[in-house]
């Protein structure tokens, strides 16, 4: 049983936006990958940090929507982790 997520996910406002598209496509393809299907995506663009993080004073953000069996969301996780372009992101579970 698939339910709704939001995930939002910041990359490094430096990479080139070469790099940039092969994350977002990387990240697209871990939802499918998955079993799961994206609905919506979103850039909020270059934005400053509430905080540094690392060297990192502004981001680029980036808003998913997506549908996902919750039982494969642990592996989705641990790819979002291990990705070394992205300095910080957030899966939510949305109510339905």
């Amino acid at each position: 049983m698939k339910r709704a997520y939001e995930i939002t996910y910041i990359l490094p406002a430096g990479i080139p936006e070469e790099e940039q598209k092969t994350v977002e496509e990387r990240v697209a393809e871990w939802i499918n990958t998955a079993g799961g299907e994206l609905t919506k995506t979103s850039h909020w663009g270059r934005r400053r940090l509430a905080y540094n993080i690392g060297t990192n004073r502004e981001g680029y953000y980036i808003y998913l929507e997506a549908n996902i069996d919750p039982e494969q969301l642990k592996d989705f996780d641990r790819r979002m982790t291990l990705e070394q372009n992205i300095i910080r992101y957030l899966v939510v579970r949305t109510e339905e």
